[in-house]
């Protein structure tokens, strides 16, 4: 998937799309868009995972868009121009309300647990399997689907993905993954636990793994 080809599906239908979007989301687009894209493919699912996430089923954009992270395979090496792109699709009337730093406070913003108390309750935040998120201040957060309500543990079904898409070498990709919205799925991983639907899990995370 190429960012262009988001980014041209966010731009024929914006004002359909932005009524949808909590300040949150619009600000978390603005700042992925504004920040130089090291790896454009991966930008342009995290901004369609975003969009889709707010999105309600059958909204028409929904289709263009999944079609977009689905099917195309075209790679964009050049640089995107965020600033003109903010132009062109009208995202805010003023500067960007974050700093491009900022860029993944939506996930921060997730339930979480943090590392002291996680040990503290006689579990091991440093375990490779979880996903675990330093803020700018240096504590880290354990996001907290990856945990039983009653005893505390990782879901075996979370292990399995967060190895599978490696927690360890990248847990802000992988919490994006979770916390985003999957169109193998078509649902938020993270919400899919603890019902029927968490047996897709790891055929989903194959089928994104298929994609890099």
């Amino acid at each position: 998937m190429a960012l262009t080809d988001v980014l041209d599906v966010l731009r024929e239908h914006w004002d359909e799309v932005q009524e949808y979007l909590d300040e949150t989301a619009k600000a978390a687009v603005v700042t992925l868009l504004d920040t130089p894209a090291v790896d454009p493919e991966r930008t342009a699912r995290r901004i369609a995972r975003l969009v889709l996430a707010a999105l309600p089923d059958g909204h028409p954009v929904r289709v263009p868009l999944e079609d977009s992270v689905r099917y195309s395979r075209a790679v964009h090496t050049g640089a995107i121009d965020g600033t003109a792109v903010l132009r062109a699709l009208d995202l805010f009337r003023g500067p960007s309300p974050i700093p491009p730093e900022d860029a993944d406070d939506w996930l921060l913003a997730a339930d979480s647990v943090s590392a002291a108390d996680y040990r503290a309750d006689g579990h091991d935040p440093a375990d490779p399997d979880l996903i675990r998120l330093t803020d700018r201040q240096g504590a880290v957060r354990l996001p907290s689907f990856q945990f039983d309500g009653a005893s505390g543990r990782p879901l075996p079904v979370v292990v399995a993905v967060n190895r599978l898409l490696d927690a360890d070498d990248d847990p802000w990709g992988v919490a994006d993954w979770w916390l985003g919205a999957n169109t193998w799925l078509d649902a938020v991983p993270a919400r899919l636990l603890g019902t029927p639907g968490e047996h897709g899990l790891l055929a989903a995370a194959r089928a994104e793994i298929a994609e890099w």
